[in-house]
């Protein structure tokens, strides 16, 4: 997708939902582009779903071991606790 000078695109991508009482609002992401269509900010075609990125990508950030164990659901409670949500499926689509 190329992106425009004073173009808006958003990413309508399901979401990793974390346990209730989870500290961020993840809520607010899925109303966001609803807000934004009924005001008429965006139109549908400005809302997109992301491609997976692929592992190379992710190594820019991640290390080696951290990408394995995400991807083998073999993250240590520590390691959970530190990025914020149980390792899940979707998790590991989602990083």
């Amino acid at each position: 997708m190329r992106h425009q000078k004073n173009c808006i695109s958003l990413s309508i991508q399901s979401m990793h939902i974390p346990a209730e009482g989870h500290r961020f609002p993840m809520l607010k992401y899925e109303l966001i582009p609803a807000q934004l269509l009924y005001e008429g900010t965006i139109t549908k075609e400005n809302l997109f779903v992301p491609k997976p990125c692929e592992d190379e990508v992710i190594l820019l950030t991640h290390s080696k071991e951290y990408l394995y164990k995400l991807k083998n659901q073999t993250l240590s409670a520590r390691e959970q606790r530190h990025i914020g949500f149980p390792q899940s499926p979707e998790l590991a689509l989602r990083d």
